[in-house]
């Protein structure tokens, strides 16, 4: 305990130092892409320094927390003192050892629901970092039932200074919660931070790889029993947001469709394509459009030229089979976009035959709109 106090002091004497350090190098670097990996790096020569100093006393105690986990209040307090960083850095960087040692040695969930019950509002960034790491990415296999009730029940007694829940404490099992559980959920990650939402959205589909691109059905009607969700999926449960009724500002809404197309390292050409090739296909079997659907298809007709061709010959022809034209707000996102690539030829690409497949009314009040040059 006494090497573990000497670190703390070393860290909070050494802030300043570091801070100033970490903002001059900061200027110099370019943001990184995956920003919860980043966190954990050094930002600084004199960090690194100062992370080398307290390693030591930190992964000494942190193992004599597998025998002892009721010594894990020690850490977060100490961790968590004021301008104590960079030995909080230190125990996040070493937590993935001590929750997988505390894990075989006392399960998973026990070791969840104890350090909750240990932490102090203060500390939650620390239980954030452990939680995270019993269930961790990297792993193969789904989160245990016990953990995932282990993280609800923890969410349910960690309420905030307003009396509600956050939905940071079970990101970390959402990849083996049931979809059907997940879209219930989805309203609670929308009305979260931008970060909150973009966590939850890649830690549902961290396991489900080879699934990216499709739209799962469950294999019986009657009982749900997939686990995860897909990016595919995640972009069509998000479009059929009944906003309204949970009482999410259609801003929001909004917001939350334009982040994930902002996100092209996950939501890619394929994935918004196979999205939206879903969502018009039940629009053929009588499904209503969802209210941000021409919006995406204009929105992806600006960001990514290469399905220009597939919206060109496929999916605007396949909108007016499905009579888009019987709604008004879903028809004049159609005709938008449509002159949006009406022009293009240059390109080796036109919708103008999608434009002549209108019903003879359609097309003249088309023309109306933008006259053909």
């Amino acid at each position: 305990t006494k090497e573990f106090e000497l670190a703390a002091r070393y860290s909070i004497d050494n802030y300043e130092k570091i801070v100033k350090a970490n903002e001059a190098s900061s200027k110099k670097k370019d943001k990184p892409r995956n920003a919860a990996k980043a966190a954990l790096l050094p930002q600084s020569d004199e960090e690194k320094i100062a992370l080398d100093r307290v390693r030591k006393p930190v992964v000494l105690f942190m193992a004599l927390c597998v025998r002892r986990p009721e010594i894990i209040k020690a850490i977060m307090e100490m961790s968590c003192r004021e301008g104590a960083d960079v030995l909080a850095k230190a125990v996040k960087t070493n937590m993935p050892k001590l929750t997988k040692a505390a894990s075989v040695k006392h399960g998973a969930a026990n070791i969840a629901l104890r350090v909750s019950d240990m932490a102090s509002e203060r500390e939650t960034p620390l239980l954030l970092s452990l939680l995270d790491n019993l269930a961790p990415s990297t792993d193969k296999s789904l989160p245990s039932q016990e953990l995932i009730d282990a993280c609800h029940e923890i969410q349910k007694n960690r309420l905030d200074a307003d009396g509600k829940t956050s939905s940071r404490y079970i990101i970390p099992i959402v990849s083996g919660m049931k979809r059907d559980e997940l879209v219930h959920k989805i309203p609670e990650f929308v009305r979260g931070s931008d970060d909150i939402f973009k966590a939850s959205l890649r830690r549902m589909a961290e396991k489900l790889g080879r699934y990216v691109l499709i739209f799962r059905d469950e294999p019986d009607p009657a009982e749900s029993t997939l686990r995860g969700m897909s990016s595919c999926e995640q972009m069509v449960y998000l479009h059929h947001l009944d906003f309204h009724a949970v009482g999410i500002p259609q801003k929001r809404y909004l917001d939350s469709i334009r982040l994930c197309l902002e996100d092209d390292e996950v939501f890619n050409d394929r994935v918004v394509q196979a999205a939206l090739d879903h969502m018009s296909g039940k629009f053929l079997e009588g499904e209503s459009l969802p209210l941000a659907y021409m919006r995406t298809i204009i929105l992806t007709c600006s960001k990514h030229e290469s399905l220009h061709s597939w919206i060109c010959h496929v999916l605007l022809p396949r909108l007016v089979e499905g009579n888009v034209y019987t709604d008004k707000r879903q028809w004049e996102g159609w005709m938008r976009c449509a002159k949006m690539l009406e022009n293009t030829r240059d390109h080796g690409v036109s919708s103008l035959e999608a434009i002549q497949k209108l019903p003879e009314e359609q097309l003249k009040m088309y023309r109306a709109k933008y006259p053909q040059k």
